[in-house]
């Protein structure tokens, strides 16, 4: 092969590689963190159908949500607007979840204790949540809550916090109050329900990174199909 021969297979194969090149770099990803009564495997599914030509990503522990947004930050992110504000400032909100007519949710303690309130708190009580910010902003979202501080047991699915109620192991859990039912339709026990008024918190949000573009994530959420609003509990996004 004569080197005009090589010349032109090499520019070639540089412009096959460039054509993938563009693609690869040019595909819009959307990673969703969002502690539910669904399994994740299933809520990418649903979310997969309904947002095409996207690549997503669902994590169901927050270390592992955290691991990849430090090394693989998407263009896109749909999660709890507290973790957004206090963790990925480089990200801004542009569509809420509207659940029940509001944007935002409180929390609440159930526990089986029908003389609960947020005063029988001691710094020996052990409250179950939800891990959706890590040790320390946890640590200081529960604090927050109550006058004297307690001990926090943080765990990464739904389901994993009644072990605690049923076995006597905390004083109460701490849930979103959209999952008072979840937990009465799957246990006997007569739960106390506590609101916490100071809890009052986004339901959930979807955060494209500052100088990128998600048109095609924006696009599908704006539709309000069912499959992108039902693992969410919410009713539309906007």
């Amino acid at each position: 092969m004569n080197s005009r021969k090589i010349t032109m297979v090499v520019a070639f194969f540089l412009f096959v590689a460039n054509i993938f090149v563009a693609i690869a770099s040019g595909g819009e990803r959307l990673y969703i963190f969002y502690p539910s009564t669904f399994d994740y495997q299933s809520m990418q599914e649903k979310i997969e159908s309904t947002v095409p030509d996207v690549t997503i990503t669902v994590f169901n522990r927050y270390d592992d949500f955290i691991v990849k947004m430090k090394a693989e930050p998407p263009e896109a992110i749909i999660t709890k607007p507290i973790l957004i504000q206090e963790q990925f400032s480089d990200y801004e909100v542009i569509l809420n979840g509207v659940r029940n007519g509001k944007t935002e949710d409180n929390y609440v303690i159930l526990s089986i204790d029908s003389d609960f309130t947020s005063k029988s708190i001691t710094s020996e009580s052990i409250i179950g949540i939800i891990d959706i910010m890590g040790r320390t902003g946890m640590k200081t979202f529960v604090n927050r809550q109550f006058p004297i501080e307690p001990k926090i047991k943080r765990v990464s699915r739904i389901g994993d916090l009644l072990p605690f109620l049923s076995l006597d192991i905390a004083t109460g859990i701490m849930i979103e109050s959209v999952f008072i039912d979840y937990f009465k339709s799957t246990s006997q026990l007569q739960f106390t329900v506590t609101p916490l008024p100071e809890s009052m918190t986004g339901v959930i949000a979807f955060a494209v990174k500052k100088g990128s573009q998600a048109e095609k994530s924006l696009g599908s959420l704006k539709q309000n199909k069912k499959n992108i609003c039902e693992p969410f509990y919410i009713q539309q996004w906007k």
